[in-house]
């Protein structure tokens, strides 16, 4: 509840328009009360049919009148539910500046979660909530009409309208309870079919789908469980509200009675202060009715506040001028979360501009690791490197991004063509362009399809042979023509001929006095480097 008395605060002058339309709302609400009791009190009294035609001309008006007013407060309400777009763009802004570092060791980044709680903020958080919950002080303007008929029918009311309140307050910690219940089982589910999809070969291949069966039907049922337990509590508070608001009516009708039959107020006061009772009532039986969709929502707020408070990339930091790009490695150390021993430790070494550096080494043994570490990606839990003797903490990570060449060992692209993911937004000239793409051998591929650079990327590029991936990924890279080239098995997935256009762009490289790291077991590569860490024979003498 918190969030909507925050954003509706938020904007005070809208606020106060939608009182003030809240207002004459509910204040013309009281003419349908009213219209009965004089039709009551009036036309059936004396039969002159002008009264009638009166009223019935007068109180239509009204009804129009309240129904103009209602569609301009909930148009004026709308604005509120910009504050959904502002948040969305805000999660985007958020994912896309999140440290490299989190992404790569945490497993815990889910999508379909964060699309979820964004979609509950949307449907929760909207006008007609909003609206809701600005109603509900305005049923004193029914419940001060009912004392005006008679303050004994005014203190049964309130009464009454007391027993929502009672009643969501003793359900509510429970129904909070298996919402979040809900939501764990959900992500559970969703992972369950996750695995059938994107691991439908190994299932098949291994006899793993026992294992997922029994998964599923455990989660099944606790869903189902679930599902009942809040049913059953939802239909038991509805069942109550309903009781309240007949209870109500036999209450105001069986004591209003007792008051006209003493003469204390007529039979049409008497059905007027029973349509009162009710639309006093109305209002909050919503706002609790509602209590269900608040809590989902304060559950998804609460879940994107805790997003939002990641660690985002530090953007701020010193622009080196007229530099060499030598890559000095002080005493490196890199363990991942939840693991015991690091990855590699007191690692030292240089890597100078101009000059071939070979990283080699068995897999796991932290080839991709230090290249990360190098690149940026991963920040070390121990060490140094430093850029031109300057720290690369340092650094603007996106000056340094910027001066990297980089191509990792398992590329990954966007939706969307090839174009887009090889030059995004960038303006090249074609002559420039054809040049990149033949440099990484791709040239041929493009012209040999239909659509050319055009072509779309299906399923993000994920059904592409390894070798065009891998292609792909080094002519993006080297669209930005930076000082420093760091390549992570650049010839893994390639024929001969891709190999070799790889060998020569290294050389290309290393003519233009760039300074070269590469990720690598490939003998040819490691033939032609100048400097070579062995990655086994290190971990070796560390053990």
């Amino acid at each position: 509840m918190n969030e909507f008395i925050k954003r509706l605060t938020s904007k005070r002058s809208l606020f106060i328009k939608i009182l003030i339309a809240s207002f004459l709302v509910n204040l013309l609400a009281l003419a349908t009360p009213i219209y009965v009791i004089q039709v009551l009190q009036r036309y059936i009294a004396y039969g002159v049919t002008s009264t009638l035609f009166t009223l019935v001309i007068g109180v239509s008006f009204i009804v129009i009148f309240e129904f103009f007013f209602r569609n301009i407060r909930h148009r004026m309400a709308r604005e509120y539910e910009l504050s959904n777009i502002v948040l969305m763009n805000t999660v985007l802004n958020k994912l896309s500046s999140i440290k490299s570092h989190i992404y790569e060791t945490s497993s815990n980044f889910r999508n379909d979660i964060i699309n979820k709680n964004l979609s509950i903020i949307q449907n929760v958080y909207s006008a007609t909530r909003f609206l809701i919950i600005i109603d509900v002080p305005f049923s004193l303007i029914f419940l001060i009409a009912l004392f005006l008929i008679h303050y004994q029918l005014g203190f049964l009311t309130l009464i009454f309208l007391t027993l929502p309140f009672i009643v969501n307050s003793v359900y509510r910690e429970k129904l909070d309870n298996l919402s979040k219940q809900s939501d764990l089982l959900n992500v559970n589910s969703y992972r369950i079919f996750d695995n059938v999809i994107t691991r439908n070969i190994t299932i098949k291949f291994y006899n793993l789908i026992k294992a997922i069966s029994a998964n599923w039907n455990f989660i099944a049922n606790k869903i189902a469980s679930n599902r009942e337990n809040t049913e059953s509590e939802k239909n038991l508070i509805n069942s109550y509200t309903t009781g309240i608001s007949s209870f109500l009516t036999i209450v105001i009708i069986g004591w209003g009675a007792t008051l006209a039959v003493d003469g204390q107020i007529s039979v049409g006061a008497l059905i007027g202060a029973n349509i009162l009772a009710a639309r006093a009532l109305m209002p909050i039986v919503k706002f609790t009715q509602m209590q269900d969709s608040v809590l989902k929502g304060q559950n998804a707020n609460n879940d994107i506040k805790n997003f939002l408070s990641i660690s985002s990339d530090k953007n701020q930091g010193r622009e080196l001028r007229n530099y060499k790009a030598e890559i000095s490695c002080k005493n490196l150390q890199f363990t991942y979360p939840n693991k015991r021993n690091p990855i590699f430790e007191n690692l030292n070494f240089t890597a100078d501009a101009g000059k071939i550096l070979v990283i080699t080494g068995v897999n796991g043994s932290g080839k991709s690791t230090l290249i990360k570490t190098i690149a940026g990606i991963l920040d070390l839990n121990k060490g140094q490197i430093l850029v031109d003797q300057v720290d690369l903490s340092q650094l603007s990570l996106n000056w340094y991004r910027n001066q990297i060449i980089y191509s990792p060992q398992e590329p990954k692209f966007i939706d969307g063509s090839l174009s887009e993911n090889i030059i995004g937004t960038n303006k090249m000239e074609n002559k420039t362009l054809n040049a990149v793409l033949k440099d990484a051998d791709l040239l041929n591929y493009i012209n040999n399809h239909e659509q050319g650079i055009s072509m779309k990327l299906d399923n993000r590029g994920e059904e592409l042979a390894l070798g065009i991936r891998k292609r792909i990924s080094i002519a993006r890279s080297i669209i930005n023509d930076g000082q420093i080239v760091i390549f992570d098995e650049p010839t893994e997935g390639l024929d001969e001929v891709g190999k070799q256009s790889v060998i020569s762009l290294i050389d290309k490289f290393k003519k233009k006095n760039k300074t070269i790291i590469i990720a690598t077991n490939d003998q040819d590569i490691i033939n032609n480097s100048d400097k070579l860490v062995d990655l086994n024979k290190i971990n070796k003498l560390q053990k």
